[in-house]
Parts: C-alpha cells; structure tokens; sequence
C-alpha cells in the first residue's frame, strides 16, 4: 500500500514477449507514464496496472488489483506471475487489448457505484469493449527511519482498514478546526507501535486508494 519510489518505476526492464502477437509493435511506457503511476482514481489504477504490465513490472501489476480479487483468485504476491500467465492464456485477447488501451479520455466510460466505493471503466479499443470493474479500498501505514542510511524505510504498519470516517480512522477534533488521525495494528501479533523508537518515526498516513476488482474483454469473459 506504500507508494512506490520514483528509482523503482525509472527502471525499465524487457518487454514480455508473451503479452502480445509477435506481429504487433509495442512500446515501453515513457518515464512520464512510469512517474503518473498511483491509485488516486479508477482511470489512473487502470493506467498503473497497463504501465507495470508494458514495463515488466510484476510487483506492481500486483498492487493494482483489490485485496478481494485477490483472495477470490487466491493468489499472492509469490504466485502472481502464474496467476497472470494462467490468466492472459484463458483470455488471449484481454493480452492485445492491454497493450493498446489508449490513454486518451474519449475512449474511456466511467459509471459509479450507488456508494461511490465502486466503479465500472469500458474501455473502447479497436471498436472492442475492456471492462474494468474497481474497488475503493482504505488503507493505512505507519513508516520510521531505517538502521541503515540507504535502506528504504522501516513499514512499522502497512495495513487494510475499514472505512476511514465510520471506523474513526479520521476525526474531527473537539476544536472543529482541525482533523485527528490514530494507528494501531489489526493484527494482535503485531508489534505494538508504542514500543517503538519514536525519535525515529517518519510518517504515518491514512488514505483511500483504488484497485482493480476484476478485468476481462467483452467477448472473452464476464464475472
């Protein structure tokens, strides 16, 4: 759930041969599309997973997808690579249709969900119809300073949580001018965050994110 660092998506790796006919002409993504990678919207989740998918990123094709489509598919970040692999062979035109998804607005149909925590993207490509259905997830982690200067830093907490108002993971302070935030762990066996090194914590953040829910082309596939 931790934003990516910039070195990480400047790192272009070979394209997977597999991903399209042999005949076809792909490009890798341009570091502009590799640096607008984030899940601040549906269409820019989508953009994330198309990008990492071109650039022969694995660990981030896996950070777009939902924590429910992946406990549907039972996959992991270890067995993600054969998930995929399984997956683009069962829909071998969902492969050609990821690689030519244009970024353009005119070939893209949003429809939201009555909660907004829910949305639909059809994506046009070629006269074909990509559906993406996609979930708004809240998260939260807590990051401090590592032991050694050039290490990433310490994820004290890195975690799914329930909605960020009802579950008063955000409140209103009793002043009304200002907005309260508060961290603990979910998982009993966590090490508690009061016992660490608070000289040495960095950032906590609470936030909202989306993630693809499930993807498959018109003529191939539906949930």
């Amino acid at each position: 759930m931790i934003a990516p660092t910039r070195s990480h998506l400047c790192t272009l790796a070979l394209l997977l041969g597999t991903l399209v006919p042999a005949s076809s002409c792909v490009t890798p993504p341009s570091p502009s599309e590799l640096l607008a990678y984030g899940f601040d919207t549906p269409v820019q989740a989508f953009q994330s997973f198309v990008v990492a998918l071109r650039a022969d990123l694995p660990h981030y094709e896996y950070r777009c997808f939902s924590s429910g489509f992946k406990s549907r598919n039972e996959i992991s970040r270890s067995g993600y690579l054969m998930f995929r692999d399984q997956l683009l062979k069962d829909q071998p035109l969902l492969k050609w249709a990821l690689q030519k998804a244009s970024r353009k607005p005119e070939c893209y149909s949003l429809t939201w969900g009555p909660n907004g925590r829910h949305a639909k993207l059809e994506v046009d490509v070629s006269g074909r119809s990509l559906h993406v259905l996609l979930a708004r997830e809240c998260y939260q982690t807590v990051l401090g300073q590592p032991t050694e200067d050039l290490a990433p830093a310490e994820k004290w907490l890195d975690q799914s949580i329930g909605d960020l108002e009802a579950d008063e993971w955000i409140f209103p302070m009793p002043s009304g001018k200002a907005l309260g935030a508060q961290a603990y762990p979910l998982d009993a066996q966590a090490y508690p965050l009061m016992k660490r090194d608070l000289d040495r914590f960095i950032s906590m953040t609470v936030g909202r994110e989306w993630k693809i829910d499930d993807i498959y082309l018109a003529e191939e596939a539906s949930p």
